[in-house]
């Protein structure tokens, strides 16, 4: 585990959207995405949950 992980991670639940977390932490949302898998993987459990966004009909 590393301390940028858990950095991304307490971004992420203060703002709850991971695409804003992204912008502010000046990293690219998929590589945010994928830290936080590398994370979860190693702690054996799941920190997130992505919903789908929502489509107005």
């Amino acid at each position: 585990m590393e301390l940028l992980q858990l950095k991304y991670f307490r971004e992420l639940a203060q703002s709850q959207h991971l695409s804003k977390t992204a912008e502010k932490l000046h990293i690219a949302q998929p590589s945010l995405s994928q830290t936080l898998r590398r994370l979860e993987t190693e702690l054996d459990l799941s920190l997130i949950h992505i919903s789908e966004p929502t489509r107005p009909y």
